[in-house]
């Protein structure tokens, strides 16, 4: 029996009930959900768009508080929150619009030591797992807790037991007590199979902003995720570079999915050049902006790998890579746009000092195919 047909038998008195007013964090889930809604309409087009429509968006919290008056109950069962990935929208490493689209429903809760942790969606593109999970709890957890523990795949064998792979984390406050999270599983070497099984023993919930504030437990997640569909694209012979007087950025190989992009390159550099000094520790650290040729700016997720320091072999190759969102259909070239930075170690702590003020160098244009 269809649940709307159920819910018509049910008899309730509504003068019975109180009306609730919506908090400030239901009326953003409000304004998300329509977004969502009129974007999914739309053709491609940049994905840093957003629209809004108020009489959609009115007629959605009018529907929402009656729905609370008239079955308080049923509406306690509901998820607090259900698309995590549009909660970071502001968030400058956002680059999930169309995640949401493409992940896989999971569904799944553990509770231990009081806290609750509720894996909602997955999506796997064989650059990177992406898992968007709530921990909710009845005590203060910080600013940005996160589930730490391992992350087994049958499939995978050994080849990401002790490297291989990196993590990122998004964490945000829902609620006094309720956070949403999106992890990101990097795959950065090693095969990546079209199916994997995944295996999330988690084992202790920690405040990223405060390490010594954790709280041990178990909570085991298990489910299974197929490949998006995504392609190649070389550059390795092609000889795409960055030159700077003593670095060297090549472009390797850049990658696109149904959900994102993703640049590889090589970094070669001289750290002593750079920093004009023979003697003392030096580290060079490269950032980048991502753009298009129709001015277009995009969100990045970037992989550092190793970086650079005089303590290393003068021939050094570090291999960073940049994931960010869908490049928009009518852009023709991606210009990557490296930015240096320099610094020496000043204390017996390991802070770094900035000694040169950083600056941008020759660009990296990407061409697109057509």
């Amino acid at each position: 029996m269809s649940i709307f047909k159920e819910l018509n038998d049910i008899k309730v008195d509504v003068k019975a009930y109180e009306e609730i007013p919506l908090s400030e964090v239901e009326q953003k889930r409000i304004i998300m959900r329509t977004q969502k809604k009129i974007k999914s309409t739309k053709a491609k087009t940049f994905k840093g768009k957003k629209y809004f429509v108020s009489a959609i968006a009115s007629i959605s919290a009018i529907s929402l508080i009656t729905f609370n008056i008239a079955f308080p109950t049923f509406a306690e069962k509901l998820p607090t929150f259900t698309n995590i990935f549009e909660f970071f929208t502001d968030n400058e490493r956002n680059i999930f619009d169309d995640f949401s689209e493409h992940a896989t429903s999971i569904g799944l809760t553990q509770e231990n030591n009081g806290i609750s942790i509720t894996v909602t969606d997955a999506v796997y593109d064989k650059e990177n797992i992406t898992i968007a999970y709530t921990i909710k709890s009845e005590q203060d957890l910080g600013e940005r807790p996160v589930l730490l523990g391992d992350i087994i795949v049958d499939e995978f064998g050994n080849q990401y037991e002790h490297s291989g792979y990196s993590e990122n984390y998004l964490v945000k406050k829902i609620d006094t007590h309720e956070y949403a999270v999106l992890y990101v599983y990097e795959l950065i070497s090693g095969s990546k199979p079209e199916t994997i099984n995944i295996s999330w023993q988690g084992d202790n919930v920690r405040n990223l902003n405060n390490g010594s504030q954790l709280v041990d437990g178990h909570w085991d997640f298990e489910f299974s995720l197929q490949a998006l569909e995504n392609s190649v694209m070389n550059f390795k012979s092609q000889n795409i570079h960055s030159l700077d007087p003593g670095i060297e950025i090549s472009l390797v190989k850049m990658t696109q999915s149904p959900i994102s992009t993703t640049i590889h390159l090589a970094e070669k550099v001289d750290e002593r050049l750079i920093s004009q000094e023979q003697e003392e520790l030096r580290l060079v650290l490269i950032e980048y902006l991502v753009s298009d040729d129709l001015g277009n700016n995009y969100n990045i997720i970037h992989y550092r790998d190793t970086g650079h320091s005089t303590d290393f072999n003068p021939n050094h190759i570090s291999a960073p890579r940049i994931t960010t969102n869908l490049i928009n259909n009518d852009a023709s070239f991606i210009t990557v746009t490296p930015i240096v930075n320099v610094y020496k170690v000043s204390n017996s702590k390991g802070h770094l000092e900035q000694i040169v003020k950083p600056y941008e160098i020759e660009p990296i244009l990407v061409p697109l195919n057509k």
